[in-house]
Order: C-alpha cells, then structure tokens, then sequence
C-alpha cells in the first residue's frame, strides 16, 4: 500500500481500518497489513487507539423534532455516495487527532472553558467579561495598558485614562482607546471582529493606518489589513452575553466555530462543500446539542456521534 508524501501514521490506520473491513479485501491486503503494523511502535500505538474508539462508536442519529432555521433546503434527489464505514473511519482519525491538541491559552492570565463565561476586574477598574473557550494577557506599565485576546471573544469595558492609553492586541492587529465598551471577537483564520458600543476606537492591521469607529459601527480585520466600516447589529453582537448565539445568513462553517466553545469534545463536517450552506437562526447557548440538531435536521443531514465527546455532520 503507497504512501502518499503528506500521509500521518494516523492516516494510514485509517486507510487500513477502511481497506480491510471492505468486502473486497484479499489475503494480500491482509498480510501487508501485517507488515506494516509490526514495522514501528507508533503503527501498533495508532491502530490500538483507532479500535478503542470504533468500539465506542454509536449508531447514526437521527435529529429529533427542533424549530425550523432558515435555510436552504438541501436536495433529496440524489445525496452524496458515502460509505459509513468510510465517514467513521474519518471521525476515528479526528477524534485521535482532538485528544491530542493542546486548547488555545493553555497558560494565559486568564481564561474560561467551554461553555463557561467569567468577567475579570483589571487594576484600573476596567472590566473583561471573557466568552467561552477564551484566553487574554495583560501587562499593565506606567504609560500603557495592554491587554492580549489569545483565543476566543471578550467585551471590555474601559476605564478612561487619558495619560495611559488602553490597546487590545488581537490576530494581526491592535485596537486602541481611552475609555469605552467594546467587543472583540477572532473567528476563523484568525480573523478578529470588533463591534464598538460605547464612544469610539481606533482599529490597525497588518501595517495599515488607523481606522476611527464609533458606537455602533463594526469592522473585522486579518493579515490583508482592516474592514471597511459597517452598521453593527449591537444586539447580536452581544447576544452571548444572554446565552444567546445569533447568526444573520452565517455559513455553516462559522455557525460551527462558534457551537465549539459551548459544547466539550468535538464538533466536524464531513463535506467539503458543506461548509458554505448559509443559516439563519438563534441558538440557546446552554443547549448546544440541540442547535446541532436543528441545524441538521433543516440542512437534511445526519449525525454520528462517538463516546458523548465527538459529533460529525454528514451528508448521507
């Protein structure tokens, strides 16, 4: 069995697991097999993990009556060809691959878990109400407070002090201000969105000159430089705050992002296509299950759900 370049030892148990429980496995492919598993520790190590987990692996799920989202509805005529053994073995390997991944912010100043929210009162009497799954820095000097969103989402609420200016360092940028309230949130690819509430800021990124937003008003930025400004919708914006999650046509690839930091072990898609299906819905923070469950009930998906940690949606 060809090794393609890019190939893990975890990927190979996972094209071994498919290939010899396919009916059309021969004595050749099981003594290769064979071979390869006796050739490394680390072959034996990747195939043990990979049994345990199928073991625990329970059956499809079928979503249960949920409120309807608005969403395109997804074609019953012809549905993608996969094989369930195929679409399991992919969840063993990102399952493996989860357990081994280090969360974000592991050693910041502070920071919550999933699901978890929790305000910080800095020196100043600045306030930082930390979303889930987030981690800030801070480094307070005699002329500058600094503050650093290491992963997830925060809305601050700024002291005014005109002689030490206050600056949010998040992704590829800065925000800047003397005194007001505003959220910040990184999303995908480290792409950051700051929604102003109170007074105003001063947005850079990737070199670029400062941008002024008001309250009101939101940008995003990335490693090509800052938004144009926008009208903020302050309520969704902020929505998190009340266990709310609101999403205005979002792809389902963010919608996905954000149920990660509400709902322990993890969340894939199975379809590379999948990902830009557009939804509009809000979503109980608290019961995150649940949103998957509308959400694949209204997208015509399934889910496959391993041990209670890992959950995958499908196109069946």
């Amino acid at each position: 069995m060809d090794r393609p370049p890019t190939s893990t030892v975890d990927d190979d148990a996972v094209a071994w697991f498919v290939r010899l429980h396919d009916e059309e496995a021969s004595e050749a492919d099981r003594a290769a097999f064979a071979i390869w598993l006796e050739a490394s520790p680390s072959h034996r190590r990747a195939w043990r993990e990979l049994e345990a987990i199928w073991g625990q692996l329970d059956q499809v799920v079928v979503p249960k009556a949920a409120p309807a989202i608005a969403a395109p509805a997804a074609s019953r005529s012809r549905r993608p060809a996969w094989r369930p053994l195929a679409a399991a073995a992919v969840i063993l390997l990102a399952v493996t691959a989860a357990l081994r991944a280090t969360p974000d912010g592991l050693f910041a100043d502070h920071r919550t878990g999933i699901g978890e929210r929790r305000v910080v009162t800095l020196p100043d009497g600045s306030r930082i109400e930390l979303g889930p799954a987030s981690a800030v820095d801070v480094d307070f000097a005699d002329s500058r407070r600094t503050v650093t969103l290491v992963a997830g989402e925060a809305f601050f609420t700024v002291t005014r002090d005109p002689t030490r200016p206050f600056v949010v360092s998040a992704g590829q940028g800065e925000i800047a201000v003397l005194g007001t309230a505003f959220d910040v949130k990184i999303g995908q690819g480290e792409a950051v969105s700051v929604v102003v509430t109170e007074s105003k800021i001063a947005v850079s990124a990737a070199g670029s000159g400062a941008v002024g937003v008001v309250a009101g008003q939101e940008v995003s930025y990335d490693r090509n430089g800052v938004s144009a400004v926008r009208p903020a919708d302050l309520d969704a914006a902020q929505a998190w705050r009340q266990d709310q999650l609101v999403f205005h046509d979002a792809p389902l690839d963010t919608v996905l992002t954000e149920l990660r930091r509400y709902r322990g072990g993890t969340i894939q898609l199975l379809g590379g296509e999948l990902g830009k299906r557009r939804i509009t819905a809000v979503f109980d923070a608290r019961r995150p299950d649940a949103a998957l469950e509308t959400i694949a009930r209204n997208l015509d998906l399934r889910l496959l759900r391993a041990t209670g940690y890992f959950v995958a949606l499908v196109a069946w």
